[in-house]
């Protein structure tokens, strides 16, 4: 089943530069050359940072990666140990109100056909075959919470009631960041985008990450997706 990806408006993942470098730095062939902060290789945020110095003619090989974990991207940027940094929301809000750092480009900005899937919702193949009436209970119980989420995405009468669960459960405790923040995007219909998780793995491959393709299509079980799709319905996506 689907979980998030970026959509327009709806774009969590990004590039952001360090804010004395913001008006020097706003472009892939401005970030040449530069250090760039990445959580580990071969994430969809490393493979994210590559479309983009691709969307100018570059290569990922045209920039300079540093593996910082997470923790340390932020003093990394304002230490100026790096030049950019691969962040997603709600740091890349509260690195801008701190100007830390300023976005380059969001995700959406520059990849919608296909959109960048950044994770999807895996099953436990044992607990499936055991207990196959507990995932569809379970299936049909997040499509619901999906469809919270989404009407709360945009800006719907259940947005109050997601904030205060996502206040309460999460650690983003500040209610007033989720109105800054661009929230991620989640499909009503819990589908996943099989163009998206093929442009991934092409580039893995291409990037000597994956010595060849599998099927994504024979990784997508959809038989809980399509129960709870049977119990609850389609519903048209915003």
């Amino acid at each position: 089943m689907g979980r998030t990806s970026d959509r327009p408006g709806f774009s969590s993942d990004m590039i952001a530069v360090r804010n004395d470098l913001k008006s020097t730095i706003t472009s892939a062939k401005a970030l040449k050359g530069r250090l760039v902060g990445i959580n580990t290789p071969a994430p969809v945020l490393h493979f994210l940072l590559g479309r983009f110095m691709e969307s100018e003619g570059l290569t990922i090989d045209d920039v300079q990666t540093l593996n910082v974990d997470w923790p340390n991207r932020a003093p990394g940027m304002e230490t100026h140990a790096i030049d950019a940094a691969m962040v997603v929301e709600p740091f890349a809000t509260e690195f801008t109100q701190k100007k830390i750092s300023t976005p380059l480009r969001r995700a959406a900005d520059f990849m919608s056909n296909p959109p960048l899937e950044a994770s999807v919702l895996l099953y436990s193949k044992t607990w499936t075959d055991k207990n196959p009436d507990e995932a569809k209970a379970f299936s049909v119980a997040y499509l619901k919470g999906v469809r919270d989420y989404v009407d709360a995405m945009h800006g719907g009468p259940k947005r109050a009631e997601v904030v205060a669960i996502c206040a309460k459960y999460t650690s983003l405790k500040d209610k007033a960041i989720y109105d800054k923040i661009q929230w991620t995007y989640m499909d009503a219909n819990g589908e996943v985008s099989i163009a998206g998780l093929k442009d991934q793995q092409n580039w893995y491959i291409k990037q000597g990450f994956m010595a060849h393709p599998t099927s994504i299509e024979a990784m997508i079980d959809r038989r809980f997706l399509d129960y709870a799709l049977e119990k609850l319905g389609r519903v048209d996506d915003k």
